[in-house]
């Protein structure tokens, strides 16, 4: 097999675009694992957004201004994990959004050395604090911060641009598979996931047109989040999914190397289901399924 090695390709080769609504683009690093999450850059008319930097080690913010808009830079955080923030370092000197929790979790990484979310990221950054309610305008196009309860991670953000109806979920909404599992002391359960869905399409699904995860497939369309409903009302009602033998991009993702111990007691772990539905998939455990069970 031929190695290539990445850094020596020109820049255009680094990455590829792909066009998801006008002036919206998903971008895909050249990455021979496809472990490394999508960005996406929205374009305003006087600043371009990029949703999640993720981990990439190319030169995504060159391959942007170079490739993609010429517009300043400002950089939105779905959530904390390290996948998804530790090429934050490359847009230093760029406005960086994020949560609160968002910004605790990466401020305990830069203190603490490594943690499950990582080791410590790189960069000096200080980001604006978002929450529900606030908009990042871009110039005729404005990105609006959407309440939702983060199953995924607790400091999940929603981000809808209003202009064109995108959802930007993070990793909390994706056809792949959505983790349904919780640490101790989580309130992550199906049936807060069905009621988040449930009130994320009662408030906001007429302005929902589409959905842009950076995991596992870019656009969804919006009549997804009905499909996922149904899913979580399946397991509600007692249907049990099928054992789950372990999702391989968690399991065997270079990134986040795992013993062979770990593999073994994941892939027999008694307790993780996953329920698949319409092209829907909730890997779930059997013991988080109700509020009443994580309470």
């Amino acid at each position: 097999m031929i190695h290539i090695d990445i850094n020596t390709l020109p820049i255009n080769k680094q990455f590829r675009r792909q066009l998801i609504k006008p002036d919206t683009w998903l971008i895909i690093p050249f990455d021979q694992d496809m472990a490394v999450p999508h960005p996406h850059v929205i374009i305003g008319e006087e600043k371009a957004l990029v949703m999640d930097t993720t981990y990439t080690t190319l030169p995504l913010r060159k391959y942007i201004e170079e490739c993609v808009t010429d517009k300043p830079l400002v950089v939105a955080c779905s959530h904390s994990h390290f996948d998804h923030t530790d090429a934050n370092w490359q847009f230093n000197d760029c406005p960086i959004y994020m949560s609160q929790s968002a910004w605790e979790e990466i401020s305990a990484r830069r203190k603490g050395g490594t943690t499950p979310f990582g080791a410590p990221p790189k960069g000096d950054y200080i980001p604006i604090i978002l929450k529900p309610g606030d908009v990042i305008d871009l110039g005729n196009r404005e990105i609006e911060v959407i309440p939702y309860t983060g199953i995924h991670s607790n400091t999940s953000l929603f981000y809808l641009d209003k202009k064109y109806g995108v959802l930007f979920t993070g990793d909390e909404i994706e056809c792949g598979q959505m983790l349904v599992g919780g640490r101790p002391g989580s309130p992550s359960c199906i049936e807060l996931l069905r009621d988040n869905l449930v009130t994320l399409i009662r408030d906001w699904g007429d302005q929902i047109d589409c959905i842009c995860p950076p995991h596992n497939g870019s656009p969804i369309h919006g009549s997804f989040l009905g499909l996922l409903v149904e899913n979580c009302e399946r397991i509600l009602s007692g249907i049990q999914g099928d054992p789950d033998v372990g999702s391989m991009t968690y399991l065997y993702n270079p990134a986040e190397a795992r013993s062979e111990e770990m593999i073994k007691r994941a892939l027999a772990d008694p307790k993780s289901f996953r329920s698949e539905w319409k092209g829907t998939s909730i890997v779930y455990n059997i013991d988080r399924v109700f509020k009443s069970q994580v309470q």
